[in-house]
């Protein structure tokens, strides 16, 4: 029998090499088969500009089965049968679309990226040119207006795409990042206003008007014959977010309904991708605010060490977290260094710092010993985890759970150049001495801050003077990749040798130790450390006898001679008279004065009782109670710390002009 073959006027041409090959498989096997192709379009003229998205094609499913001869049985022949299945192929192409687009938009929280997923997801099986534009509220992170927007509305453009091969995208009429005015009456601003997708194109009165108002886009339509374009509004819950517009060129077939509708969907699931990351971006940016309002902007200045710090929010979805750090000058010219970490992320993290760095500070104006610090500081996070359990789980804003925190508190004195470290549970410090070696200080590691009922213990460490002290969070020193004790070395390497500035040292240090995105927040403090030499300060041991206080202020007095300060003398014979005579009335010996001379001039009364005394109102016919207040009016500071054998009576005054 002949060959038997049904091919319609549009089928596929029997030149196919695919199509052959199956012809023969059904000869060669006698077994019928399927075979499905696409073929171009009629209506596209041989070399027209066609993109690569089967929009533009047909879609055909060939039946095929052997011919045999009704008396030997054998086959003689291949029959076919095609049959145009272009609807049910565009069908299966957009549910395929639709499917990819759960899992390639909204990968990230980042709004221009959900924005450009959208585009390269569109281009080229949608559309032959894809933009998206968003209100400027988005990309702030503000709560746009809810409903619809106005007719003419501002946009800026987030993203864009194109199938045209090469770089760049040369049919966008706008550039990145610049903005638009869409008139009221074109399809932009009308499925804005209206909050519904708009179809439009060549020959409608407002897609003419539109392309007529703007001339580069006049120049870009002529250029790439674009005749069919969809505007369909970004909205996520009940808020108009911006709009994406589809648009298809010379040798594309114009947009359908079906098509429209895709675009809806598609635009729907990229509208809840980007408001999901402009609450994300709302978020972080209030978490970094508070944070960056809770750490210390300029770090006060003081005599005994030179600082220099760095401050790296994490560069990841895991939000801002709770790293601190802080300088605090102390009494007798001595500071106090304290680096630390809130467990977790996000504002509450945040939070718990700034109330943590406060109570820090707290505590060290009253000067109390690193370990005795850090002792009030537990019991402070034992409260703070206790208040967090009265919380009631569905509160809105309220992250309730455990509170743990780690923090190093160190003092250095710059005039024993001893510096005294407590950790609790922190990354101990790295020291770099003058002669180059750096090493991990050795701390006695004390528990979270949290845990209640375990001691802290100090360590005491005397400093060479030019020694520089590393003090870090565990974002610097840990990763992925390495533990802290990898991390340490690390930062001892990237530590050793000269050390010109502490500012390029600081860079040194992160571009050796850290990624391009740390996953973590970083705190890292540099401390140089300075001393006050013998000449600067003073020192006498004095007996308990209300007669030594004369000899007292003449040998203060001889000493700011030595010094070239005798304008400061009268007050500071008046601050030793009534400190002295404080100590020897109601204190205990040893009894000793301390002048020092730095930045300012500094005068100490130490004595071995701990009874501290304070500033009190003093009646008409009272006989005592206005030394302190004298002092206190004519010094810039005056204080009380407590000693391990005592305490100390500190008062502080300007050094004369010039």
């Amino acid at each position: 029998m002949a060959l038997e073959a049904a091919y319609a006027s549009q089928a596929p041409a029997p030149a196919d090499e695919g199509f052959l090959q199956c012809v023969r498989r059904v000869a060669e096997e006698r077994a019928p088969m399927r075979y499905e192709c696409l073929a171009p379009e009629p209506a596209c003229p041989p070399g027209a500009a066609v993109s690569r998205g089967s929009a533009h094609h047909r879609a055909w499913v060939i039946e095929l089965w052997p011919v045999r001869d009704p008396a030997t049985g054998e086959v003689v022949g291949v029959g076919t049968a095609a049959f145009d299945s272009s609807d049910q192929h565009a069908a299966r192409q957009r549910l395929a679309l639709l499917q990819e687009a759960g899992t390639c938009i909204g990968t990230t929280l980042n709004v221009t990226r959900t924005a450009q997923e959208l585009a390269d997801l569109a281009v080229p099986r949608l559309a032959d040119f894809v933009s998206v534009d968003l209100l400027d509220s988005v990309l702030r992170g503000d709560e746009p207006v809810p409903g619809p927007v106005d007719a003419a509305v501002v946009l800026r453009r987030v993203a864009h795409q194109s199938a045209t091969e090469g770089e760049g995208v040369p049919e966008a009429a706008v550039d990145l990042g610049g903005v638009d005015t869409y008139p009221p009456f074109s399809p932009p601003a009308r499925c804005l206003a209206d909050g519904k997708p708009v179809l439009s194109g060549a020959g409608a009165p407002d897609f003419a008007a539109w392309i007529a108002g703007h001339e580069t886009r006049t120049a870009r339509v002529a250029e790439y014959g674009f005749h069919s374009v969809m505007a369909t509004p970004l909205r996520a819950r009940g808020i108009t977010l911006g709009v994406a517009v589809f648009t298809r060129g010379r040798g594309s077939p114009p947009f359908e309904p079906d098509d429209l509708i895709l675009a809806e969907e598609l635009a729907g699931r990229a509208a809840v991708g980007v408001d999901n990351a402009r609450r994300y971006t709302r978020e972080r940016t209030n978490a970094l605010t508070l944070q960056r309002s809770l750490l210390p902007r300029d770090l006060p200045k003081q005599a005994a060490v030179e600082v220099a710090y760095r401050y790296l929010p994490a560069g990841t979805g895991a939000g801002v977290g709770g790293d601190w750090f802080d300088v605090v000058p102390l009494s007798g010219t001595r500071v106090a260094l304290v680096v630390g970490d809130v467990v977790g992320h996000g504002i509450h993290a945040s939070a718990t710092m700034g109330r943590l760095r406060t109570a820090v500070r707290t505590l060290a104006d009253v000067d109390l010993p690193p370990d005795e610090l850090l002792t009030h500081l537990d019991d402070l996070v034992t409260h703070l985890a206790t208040d967090e359990e009265d919380i009631a789980p569905d509160e809105p804003y309220v992250v309730s759970g455990e509170i743990g925190a780690t923090c190093l508190y160190a003092v250095y004195d710059p005039v024993s150049r001893v510096c005294t470290f407590a950790s609790a549970g922190h990354v101990p410090p790295v020291v770099l001495l003058p002669d180059g070696t750096a090493r991990v200080v050795e701390l006695t590691p004390g528990p979270l801050l949290g845990v209640g009922g375990l001691p802290f213990e100090c360590t005491e460490l005397e400093l060479p003077e030019g020694s520089l002290l590393a003090f870090c969070t565990d974002g610097l020193v840990e990763a992925r990749d390495r533990d802290v004790g990898l991390g340490l070395d690390r930062l001892c390497e990237s530590l050793a040798g000269p050390v010109t500035s502490l500012e390029t040292t600081c860079d040194t240090i992160l571009k050796a130790l850290l990624p391009k995105s740390p996953s973590d927040d970083v705190a890292l403090l540099l401390a140089r450390t300075r001393a006050l030499h013998a000449d600067q300060v003073a020192a006498w041991s004095l007996p308990s006898d209300p007669s030594i206080v004369a000899d007292a202020r003449a040998q203060a007095t001889r000493q700011l001679t030595a010094w070239g300060l005798e304008e400061a003398a009268f007050v500071t014979e008046l601050v030793v008279s009534e400190l002295v005579t404080n100590a020897i009335r109601y204190g205990a010996v040893p009894i000793g004065l301390r002048l020092i001379r730095d930045r300012t001039l500094i005068c100490e009364v130490s004595d071995a009782s701990n009874t501290a005394p304070h500033l009190r109102r003093a009646r008409t016919y009272d006989e005592g109670g206005r030394g302190l207040h004298m002092v206190a009016q004519l010094t810039q500071g005056w204080g009380t710390r407590q000693t391990p054998v005592g305490k100390t009576i500190w008062a502080e005054q300007s050094l004369p002009a010039g």
